[in-house]
This record gives structure tokens, sequence and C-alpha cells, in this order.
């Protein structure tokens, strides 16, 4: 696309998918579902992908860091950009990570949390590195510093996977075949069969990963995946990162009035960051 915005799209699949899901997050059955609010957000779940952008694009391949010192690093990134942007409706074990942190100056230990917050973040990854081994090994890197549980780390490797290799040009089967054999998650079955019932909430990822990759699968576009995060139900605005991030990464592009809209809720340190990983990673698209 030929407008600045569009050719930033490169880490906007995630984002523009928690923004235009923001208004459903906790449930508003009386909502009609479309695409756009006026009071449409972003939540933690694009605060937490740009800082993961950021920690890609300055130590991501930095060869003489090993991973003790990644993790240290992107624990910095993470605590600075959840202080910037406190009001956001973190995880709860996230937070409880995040005020021992500020209490004693350390790096805590990682909560031994399975939440879809280490999922929801991880999209930037898929464009920092060549290879989908690559992209497997950093995503469960980033996913240890918080979420130290066997299925917070299955979850975000599966999402980076998707997206790295929708990004590959890899079909939807291809896709699908791969996630299923090597992360063992349920992908027969369809929309219905995933949907919350009303007042439901969950943001694990057993639950939440399995249906953004359905709202994805069954999904003709970027719109139409994210409207099928939101008739999902639940924990929408991050099932819409999730499939979003895969989304865009397939079919290369979301529309410009979505483009326009989704960047009317961000501020310019996050635009910023966008351009500039833009910068970095657009020979990728």
């Amino acid at each position: 696309m030929e407008k600045a915005e569009g050719k930033m799209n490169s880490m906007l699949g995630a984002i523009c998918g928690d923004i235009l899901g923001s208004t459903y997050e906790f449930g508003n059955e009386d909502k009609e579902i479309s695409l756009m609010h006026e009071e449409d957000h972003m939540t933690d779940d694009s605060v937490l992908t740009c800082a993961i952008a950021e920690w890609v694009m300055k130590y991501g391949n930095v060869s003489a860091l090993g991973e003790g010192e990644q993790k240290y690093l992107l624990a910095k990134i993470l605590f600075n950009y959840t202080t910037r942007y406190e009001d956001k409706a973190y995880g709860v074990r996230y937070v409880d990570w995040y005020f021992d942190y500020e209490k004693t100056g350390k790096v805590p230990d990682p909560p031994n949390s399975m939440g879809n917050g280490c999922a929801m973040r991880v999209s930037p990854i898929a464009y920092g590195y060549k290879t989908l081994r690559e992209v497997e090994k950093f995503a469960q890197i980033q996913a240890e510093v918080t979420h130290n549980n066997p299925e917070g780390i299955r979850g975000a490797c599966a999402i980076a996977a998707a997206t790295k290799m929708a990004l590959d040009g890899k079909n939807k089967k291809e896709i699908k075949d791969y996630i299923s054999s090597k992360y063992f998650y349920d992908l027969s079955q369809n929309i219905e069969n995933v949907r919350m019932k009303d007042g439901d909430f969950s943001a694990i990822c057993p639950v939440t990963v399995p249906q953004a990759f359905i709202a994805f699968f069954e999904g003709e576009d970027y719109e139409s995946t994210i409207l099928n995060s939101i008739v999902i139900g639940g924990d929408c605005d991050t099932v819409a990162a999730m499939a979003g991030s895969i989304a865009y990464a397939y079919y290369k592009k979301i529309p410009d009035y979505l483009l326009k809209h989704c960047f009317s809720c961000m501020d310019e340190k996050i635009k910023k960051l966008c351009r500039s990983f833009c910068d970095e990673y657009l020979t990728l698209l």
C-alpha cells in the first residue's frame, strides 16, 4: 500500500486486532457486532506487542547475548512499557510479576502462568528471524520471562510459528497440519464449537489459542478474521490480536479504513515504534 500507515502493517496485525476487539473484551452482548467504534482503544495486548517489537529490534540478533541476558533485557522492556501504560487491564499474574519487580528492583522469577499474555504479544518475532526454528526458539524465550508454564509456552510458540508460516507463503492446510501435529491443538472445530457462552470468560492459552486459529482458518480476509474473533466472545480482543497477527501475515493487507481508525487510537510513541519496526523489517513483506 502507498500510504504511510499501510507500510507499517508488519506489526499491526495484532495491534489492529486488539483495538478492533477492545470494546467487546468484557462482554457487550447488546452491542451490534461490527468493526470500529468510538470507544475502541489499545489494551495491554498492543502495549506488550510493542515491547516485544522493541526487544527484537534492539537485542534480537545480538549474537553475543546469551539466553539469560536476553530474558533480563526483555524483562526491563516489559516493565518499562507497563509503567508507561499502567492503566491497561494486564493479567493478574503478570501484574503480580510487575509489582514484585517494582518493589525489589530485580527481575522476579516467572510465575507458573498459562495466561495468553505471552501469545498475544509474540507476533513481531515472526518478522525478526529468518527461520521457523529461530522464531519458535525466541517465542519460547520471551514467554518464559513471564509465563513459565508449558501451556503458556506452547501457545506463544504456536502463534509465532503460524505467523511465520503465513508470512512465508504457506497455505492454511500446511499451517493447520503443522500446528496440529507439533502443538497438539484440536483445530477440527468450527466457530460454533468454540464460542463462549454468555458471561463466560477465559484468558488462558488452552482455550483462547485454538479460538484464534479457528477464527483465522474460517476467515476469508483480515476483516472477517477479526469479526470471527469477536463472535467467539470472551477474551475476544486477545483472540483478535492473535488471529489478526496470522491473518495479516497471510493476506498481506489490512484495509485502509481500518488502519486509519486504529492509528487514531494510538499515541505517538506507538506510531513511532511501528515506523521503526517497519523500516527494519519491511523487506520481509
